[in-house]
């Protein structure tokens, strides 16, 4: 089987020949992408390109209002140390929205600083935008198919109302909301949940599929919030959007971190055909072999690796969790090794390399038994 046949099959909860490979984050066959990695990357690199299914994404566009309408915004930077703060403002009819994020110059992991809506006058602002169904343009989709090829499978990404919320309030705001103002959080969610009905009409005409990639869930999981929240804010309005997807005969990856144990039935009901990354105690909740036990049978269990262990573990620990994982994950079918996370530093320590190398050594072992 192809990389692509074996993710196929893993994502249909059928046993492949040998269980896929995925290192999140990593991408061979992305010639920009590796253009601008550290010499430390190149064994990894190397490795997954021999031995890994890839996993490349595409966006539809829409922006953070999914609209297609245009908006006057402006931006500035400030250079700050060791950072760079981009101070951005969209121009609504009510007034400027305004937010700020900073990116590291030496490689770490960016953070927003500021977001879009601080205060219930700001969401009147924004859903005074006007709105248009976003034009989907299925041509980078098809070409990222074409350069991934047999490689592995290309995913459209489909964040959630949750997600954009989210993206509008910042987490704090949006769990306060969700206790305090749980209304108004419903109509953000009626708003985004049409456009994105709208936008799934359009990829769907556009032949684009058989994957999307959903995210966001995880801003309404534990200890932000409760099953309750989540099952009223995220499972109930995923109900059109799985109905369209399943009618359409495409499937669902969901990316959603943190305890889960209470609610992984409840990504059954979302239509998940594949969940990542099953994060177990310290970070998570659930031990991979009791998800596979409850929706191993329905769901693709992609994971569990934490990226923390690959970057600081010793080496014959990384093996034995590896281990663990393929005897629990593989039987049966419905599995792909994966981190749980992507490489987030611009060089890696030689533990780290050699941790990853491992990982994959051992899987590759496994697979040929």
């Amino acid at each position: 089987m192809t990389s692509r046949e074996r993710m196929m099959a893993a994502f249909r909860c059928t046993e492949p020949d040998v269980f896929p490979v995925h290192v999140r984050g990593v991408r061979p066959w992305d010639e920009r992408w590796r253009a601008t990695r550290h010499e430390s990357y190149r064994p990894i690199i190397e490795a997954v390109r021999e031995h890994g299914a890839h996993e490349a994404g595409w966006s539809p566009g829409g922006g953070l209002l999914l609209t297609g309408a245009d908006m006057a915004a402006s931006s500035t930077r400030e250079d700050v140390g060791d950072w760079i703060i981009t101070r951005t403002t969209i121009e609504t009819p009510l007034g400027p929205l305004s937010s700020a994020h900073k990116s590291s110059t030496r490689g770490l992991p960016g953070l927003q600083i500021e977001f879009p809506i601080e205060g219930l006058e700001d969401v009147e602002r924004v859903l005074s935008v006007p709105y248009e169904p976003v034009q989907v343009d299925p041509a980078g989709f098809l070409a990222a198919e074409a350069e991934i090829g047999d490689g592995g499978i290309v995913m459209c990404a489909l964040p959630v109302p949750i997600y954009r919320i989210a993206s509008l309030t910042g987490s704090d705001l949006l769990a306060i909301w969700s206790i305090e103002e749980r209304a108004l959080v419903h109509r953000l969610i009626d708003v985004f949940l049409q456009r994105t009905l709208d936008l799934v009409d359009a990829l769907l005409a556009a032949g684009v599929g058989p994957i999307f990639a959903t995210s966001g869930e995880e801003y309404m999981t534990p200890p932000l919030a409760g099953p309750r929240d989540f099952r009223e804010f995220v499972v109930g309005p995923g109900q059109p959007v799985r109905e369209r997807l399943q009618a359409a005969g495409m499937m669902r990856h969901i990316h959603c971190h943190g305890p889960i144990s209470a609610l992984l039935e409840d990504f059954v009901a979302l239509g998940a055909n594949c969940l990542h990354p099953i994060e177990p105690p310290p970070l998570g909740d659930v031990e991979f072999a009791e998800a596979k036990r409850r929706i191993g049978d329905r769901v693709c269990l992609e994971g569990n690796l934490q990226i923390g262990d690959l970057y600081h573990d010793p080496t014959d620990v990384v093996v034995a969790k590896v281990r663990e994982t393929c005897e629990v994950g593989a039987p049966g079918g419905g599995f792909i090794l994966c981190p749980t996370a992507s490489p987030h530093t611009a060089e890696l320590t030689d533990l780290t390399v050699a941790n990853y190398l491992a990982m994959i050594e051992t899987a590759v072992a496994i697979r040929g038994r």
